[in-house]
């Protein structure tokens, strides 16, 4: 019994020394987010527009193509667990190289077929388009860039240097505010460049967050910078892609998919209910900020032990992370609810929206609080070599999800509350799923 409190409070305090930093990291990003809109939105309504949707756009397929930095966190911390620094460094730099080739051809097509793509993809015209391409042609750099950082903050998390991440954000994110007020608005004796300030100052930032990490894995050794051989380039990437694709379709799905899915069942309601909708959603971003960052550490430590082969303590990673997610996730809920109108008057001046919104508030943090146990143990999974299986029955589970809050909110007419109600039946069932699957597997591997 000894021995098992003294194991439990070392893991606790190894999961802590990972996640918090990065949960600091998540709440300056939200921080600056705001911060970066409000000066935006007070260029011209055409601005805001334009970077809404080239950054939610540019956003969404990054973080697609982050599954590549995701599907080196789990080979790396498993490299690291069997005490391979050279595959580590392999993988790394094979990661590092991908992401230069696919950000410099992403930032390629945009400079030459943007244009074309907003005009005839997106229906733009007049102001909006000149904006949106001014900022394309800038902020699409931000690709390459950002997957070069998770590739960096996958290394960090790999090695339990989490700290530094937070250094670089930091710096970077300051860095960020203050470039925007100059560029945007045209201070100091240079001319206001409204979107396209907007856009260099993200660049020049997220270049200057790279460095400070190029500096940081230099100056302590973490991995060596090289050149790798074609061959091994070549042999790497192949299995870090395969690896990547099941992550990349669990992130279309959940990402892109299933909102699209929720925001046409919420628009047949009608408008007051998308409003409404999307208006909780920014609170309960703020609610599950840990639970990211305790889904990651649990799929870093998970990969590592599985490198080592101590099944014993696999099984109790993802448990003590939850533990801890569910404890700072309830303990903001309580804030949330506290303070909801102070909260909601934030983030919105509509006070229809605001009343009609408080009334589902409550049902929003029950729902969210229940997809806790579905994505640790879905990164846990992932951690183990699962990557296939979690994207398969997330798909199948998300579909009959969907039907599910069809039939409640529209057929039935429960409006918000069914679909409210749906999601949280998807999320009991898919923590269920993911519970049972991550305890079989562990089973196997044991015996």
């Amino acid at each position: 019994m000894k021995n098992f409190i003294k194991i439990d409070t070392l893991m606790v305090r190894e999961i802590n020394q990972m996640a918090i930093p990065m949960l600091f990291n998540s709440v300056i990003g939200m921080l600056i987010g705001l911060i970066d809109m409000a000066m935006i939105g007070r260029i011209s309504l055409e601005a805001f527009g334009a970077v809404g949707l080239i950054s939610s756009t540019i956003n969404s397929i990054t973080g697609v193509l982050g599954a590549i930095s995701i599907a080196f966190n789990i080979a790396g911390a498993r490299c690291k667990g069997q005490g391979n620094p050279c595959g580590l460094r392999d993988i790394f730099l094979t990661g590092s190289y991908l992401a230069w080739i696919i950000g410099l051809a992403f930032w390629v097509v945009c400079l030459y077929f943007g244009t074309p793509l907003l005009q005839y993809g997106y229906g733009l015209k007049g102001n909006i388009l000149k904006e949106s391409v001014n900022y394309l042609h800038v902020f699409s750099l931000s690709v390459g860039l950002n997957m070069l950082l998770f590739m960096h903050s996958a290394l960090f998390k790999i090695l339990n240097k989490t700290r530094y991440l937070f250094i670089g954000n930091i710096t970077a994110t300051i860095t960020n505010v203050i470039l925007n007020y100059i560029l945007i608005f045209g201070k100091f004796g240079i001319e206001p460049m409204g979107v396209k300030g907007a856009g260099i100052g993200s660049v020049i930032a997220l270049t200057l967050n790279l460095i400070i990490y190029v500096m940081i894995v230099q100056r302590h050794q973490f991995v060596s910078y090289g050149i790798l051989s074609i061959k091994k380039f070549v042999a790497v990437g192949r299995v870090l892609i395969n690896d990547s694709f099941p992550l990349m379709g669990q992130e279309v799905l959940e990402s892109t998919i299933l909102v699209v899915c929720i925001n046409a069942i919420l628009s047949r309601i009608g408008v007051l209910e998308v409003s409404i909708y999307t208006f909780l959603l920014g609170m309960m971003n703020i609610l599950l900020m840990p639970m990211y960052a305790y889904a990651s550490t649990s799929l870093t430590f998970v990969s590592e032990h599985r490198g080592k082969r101590d099944y014993s303590k696999i099984m109790h990673i993802p448990r003590c992370a939850l533990r801890l997610a569910l404890r700072w996730c309830l303990s903001l809920g309580i804030g949330i609810w506290i303070f909801k109108y102070p909260l909601a008057h934030g983030l919105t001046n509509d006070t229809d929206l605001i009343t009609h919104g408080i009334n589902y508030l409550l049902m929003a943090i029950i729902t969210y609080i229940c997809t806790i146990p579905n994505t640790i143990y879905k990164y846990s999974l992932q951690g183990i070599g699962q990557e296939k299986w979690v994207f398969l029955n997330g798909m199948v589970i998300n579909i009959l999800g969907i039907l599910l809050i069809y039939t409640l909110s529209n057929l039935i007419n429960w409006g918000m509350l069914g679909v409210y109600m749906g999601l949280c039946v998807t999320y009991i069932v898919l923590s269920v799923r993911h519970y049972r699957r991550y305890h079989h597997s562990m089973m196997a591997f044991k015996y």
